[in-house]
């Protein structure tokens, strides 16, 4: 019976997900919720980066199609199930020893729906709406921007996103120069969810960028 016994278990053990090479099924957790997460990141802006990086799943890291001082997390899940597909960040060289950043985003995914009529009573400042008429339906058309004490903090919709939240910023840049527009979006990593690479905003942010080549 223990040579069966043995056999079965060696059979059991090669036939497990992670030895026939299955993908994983699923993404990091964040410890804080969405709000939380604009908090400690867009709300202490001007920051460090590495100080940035310690504050989201799996940390900020350099992409191939972006200029080295942007970087970028990989997908994960708020503690209150929200799905963001990437946090980004610019850094930029102020004379210390790592890049400071002033400006950074969320790429935001419409299920669960994070409503933009729900901002106003989350984030208090003076607002004012920005719309992009000509913005193409899946890209960010109109966005509500509240003052905060650190800067401007942006949240995007498109006409194919309705009310819901798909693009947020956060721009303490105060007029200052930063490197490189934002790169095109990884494709989402989380099951079932859409691909945003078609959803992204690139050229229409309520700031003046252009899209990213590789040769820029």
């Amino acid at each position: 019976m223990r040579p069966r016994r043995q056999t079965a278990a060696l059979l059991a053990a090669l036939l497990t997900p992670t030895l026939l090479g299955a993908a994983p099924t699923t993404v990091p957790h964040s410890e804080k919720t969405l709000v939380e997460l604009i908090n400690v990141t867009m709300g202490t802006l001007p920051n460090a980066m590495d100080a940035l990086s310690g504050r989201v799943p799996g940390g900020l890291n350099p992409t191939e199609d972006a200029p080295p001082q942007i970087v970028r997390s990989g997908a994960f899940v708020t503690r209150d199930g929200f799905r963001v597909s990437a946090f980004e960040a610019r850094g930029n060289d102020e004379g210390g020893d790592v890049p400071i950043v002033r400006f950074t985003s969320i790429q935001l995914e419409q299920k669960p729906c994070f409503s933009r009529a729900d901002v106003g009573t989350i984030f208090h400042g003076a607002s004012s709406e920005t719309n992009l008429p000509s913005a193409p339906p899946m890209l960010p058309n109109k966005y509500t921007v509240v003052q905060m004490p650190w800067g401007r903090l942006s949240f995007g919709t498109s006409q194919d996103s309705g009310n819901c939240v798909i693009a947020i910023v956060g721009d303490a840049t105060n007029g200052l120069s930063m490197p490189g527009p934002l790169p095109m979006p990884l494709p989402t990593s989380v099951p079932g969810m859409p691909d945003l690479r078609r959803s992204w905003p690139v050229s229409n942010m309520p700031y003046n960028g252009q899209p990213y080549n590789g040769q820029q």
